[in-house]
């Protein structure tokens, strides 16, 4: 990988976790989105990715910065040039996190590692006048989002999505949301809930704009009934998804004598379990579990899929889902959906409206609502006509980018 920027002309800074991720194709889709709109990106990712790569990624991914092992030579003079030639603002970041980690010394070990992140991209981004720091997700890549525009001397802002909302993996999150210029929410439950939890440090920097896809290409196919039905899952096989779940209802389908394909696509680490799970229900004949699949096989797959079905739930440790995208992408392609009333999932599927919704964690109603919407040809075409509706209405790339553009536009002008 390239590990130097280009100097050109003023540029929108995105830090990112890990790049590209076969499980965010969102924030890839809106920086494409953004670069057609005439903004100039400069990516930075915390780790590369070890998954397979969407072939739309690749250009992005040639020009990322990748930030090095902490304690090589080249993160070393890092620190020093970044020091040299940002001495206020290396002092600033240098500040923050001492105060920061005061006041929450559990903190410490990551606002540390961030700040010699923060320390290697400013360095990496000598030659380019960064006018705005973005980062997506508001766990680390937010705190080292925070640190660089500290050190770079320019405004900041980070968009808010689930995991990092509904556990305590976002350390200082009240110290971001007070320093941010903005704070993106992609649904209106995340939103409402960071209002809640911090009501004092939110003032009116939150804004509510959902992820988008590209509504021309995801166009819906002619009807083609697959013989038998289709009924296709997508997500990372771990606990908030809810495959257990889906096993379970798919055997209480099979018992009743109606007979299917289930087709589920990803991977993580319940993978093995689920594997044996669905052996043991009797189903390993009609389950086929796919692993990750880049995005431009996943949409084929959609187009013939009959249902397709997420069985999300609350994790132990208090995961959950924001709104899974593919739920949009399933609408969008006119495939009817059921999901279950957890977190935003309602704000996509309404219920008897734009498809249907199961109780979470029951294998008998979620079983109930996938034979509805198999089986039941009024109801199918009903929700596959309004929940194309709403993706138009709600979830356009094209619209909500726009949204987001004007907010980085009103900032971009201005520096710290």
């Amino acid at each position: 990988m390239r590990q130097r920027t280009e100097r050109r002309g003023p540029s929108l800074v995105y830090v990112l976790g890990k790049f590209p991720s076969i499980s965010e194709t969102f924030i890839l889709r809106e920086m494409q989105a953004l670069e057609g709109r005439g903004l100039r990106l400069c990516v930075l990712s915390l780790e590369p990715s070890d998954e397979t790569v969407h072939a739309d990624a690749r250009g992005l991914a040639e020009r990322t910065v990748y930030r090095p092992a902490p304690l090589s030579v080249r993160s070393l003079l890092a620190q020093l040039l970044a020091a040299l030639s940002h001495p206020l603002g290396y002092l600033s970041a240098f500040a923050f996190a001492l105060r920061a980690g005061a006041r929450a010394p559990g903190a410490i070990p990551e606002l540390l590692r961030s700040l010699w992140a923060a320390g290697y991209f400013a360095c990496a981004l000598r030659g380019r006048r960064a006018r705005h720091v973005h980062a997506h997700f508001a766990s680390m890549p937010a705190t080292v989002g925070l640190l660089l525009a500290h050190i770079l001397g320019t405004t900041f802002s980070f968009a808010a999505h689930a995991r990092d909302i509904f556990t305590g993996e976002s350390l200082v999150l009240e110290r971001k949301l007070g320093e941010a210029e903005f704070v993106t929410v992609c649904t209106r439950y995340g939103l409402d809930y960071l209002r809640r939890q911090h009501p004092v440090a939110v003032g009116e920097r939150l804004n509510l704009i959902y992820h988008g896809v590209n509504i021309v290409e995801l166009m819906p196919l002619p009807a083609r009934p697959a013989e038998p039905p289709i009924i296709l899952s997508v997500g990372r096989l771990v606990e908030k998804k809810g495959f257990p779940i889906l096993l379970r209802a798919a055997a209480i389908l099979r018992s009743t004598g109606l007979d299917f394909e289930l087709h589920i696509v990803g991977d993580g680490p319940d993978a093995d379990d689920l594997r044996h799970l669905a052996g043991g229900l009797g189903l390993s004949d009609c389950t086929r579990f796919h692993g990750s699949m880049p995005h431009e096989e996943l949409i084929p797959l959609f187009q013939s899929a009959t249902l397709f079905t997420l069985a999300s739930v609350v994790a132990s440790d208090g995961d959950r889902d924001g709104l899974p995208n593919v739920f949009v992408e399933a609408l969008a392609l006119g495939i009817p959906a059921v999901g279950t009333n957890v977190s935003a999932i309602p704000e996509i599927i309404e219920h008897e409206r734009t498809g249907l919704l199961a109780r979470p964690g029951d294998p008998e109603d979620l079983a109930d609502a996938m034979e509805r919407l198999v089986l039941d040809e009024q109801l199918r075409a009903r929700v596959i006509e309004q929940g194309r509706r709403l993706v138009l209405t709600k979830f356009d790339i094209q619209q909500n980018v726009g949204a987001l553009l004007k907010l980085f536009e009103r900032v971009m002008s201005r520096r710290r």
